[in-house]
């Protein structure tokens, strides 16, 4: 699972850049539960998942890792 540093450092960007976890569950396909069971580090996000806010969003890979 991802660190609470890390959790706290992706939404941190998230709120910086006003992304929405409803934008983010959009984006990667998932619902609006389990995306903030993601960033609130009750589950992870899969690579592809990674991959795909990367690309979408510019969310810088390293924020997703220890």
């Amino acid at each position: 699972m991802m660190s609470a540093e890390k959790r706290n450092k992706l939404a941190g960007y998230l709120r910086e850049y006003a992304i929405t976890q409803r934008q983010v569950a959009k984006i990667i396909g998932k619902s609006y539960v389990a995306t903030s069971n993601k960033i609130n580090n009750k589950t992870d996000f899969t690579r592809s998942e990674i991959r795909i806010l990367h690309d979408a969003l510019h969310i810088p890979i390293s924020v997703f890792f220890d």
